[in-house]
């Protein structure tokens, strides 16, 4: 018995590149990019922007937990975050940009993780989803 590898492994490449919206509720939402695959580019341009002032503590393994997870946060902002809707940041609606993402993600970091995973998973970019 085959297997077809499209089901399996195939991804809409605009929407890995021009995002999809997660739904947090009815008012809430993000609109991220891949984290990987057609967005691969620019994940590797903003982990090196990020990474190179602290090069020497990331070869030397004294970089802060909390450094890295700055980094790992801006990262994810540069390549893979592009809107949201709904978002209050200290009771006050705020619109998009890349300081009110980093700073909502640095304090609230399971919302973070679970972007991020959303914009890892391969099934997140797929036609079958209906994402648009």
């Amino acid at each position: 018995m085959k297997t077809n590898l499209d089901t399996l492994f195939k991804t809409n490449l605009s929407y890995e590149s021009e995002g999809v919206w997660f739904d947090i509720n009815d008012q809430t939402s993000f609109r991220v990019r891949r984290f990987g695959g057609a967005n691969s580019n620019k994940v590797k341009m903003a982990l090196a922007k990020y990474h190179k002032p602290y090069a020497k503590q990331v070869d030397a393994g004294t970089l802060s937990i909390e450094k890295e997870k700055e980094i790992m946060i801006r990262t994810f902002v540069d390549s893979s975050m592009v809107e949201w809707k709904g978002v209050e940041i200290d009771g006050v609606d705020t619109q998009y940009s890349p300081e009110a993402a980093v700073k909502l993600f640095i304090g609230i970091p399971e919302l973070f993780q679970t972007l991020f995973s959303y914009a890892s998973d391969i099934s997140t970019y797929k036609d079958a989803l209906g994402n648009s």
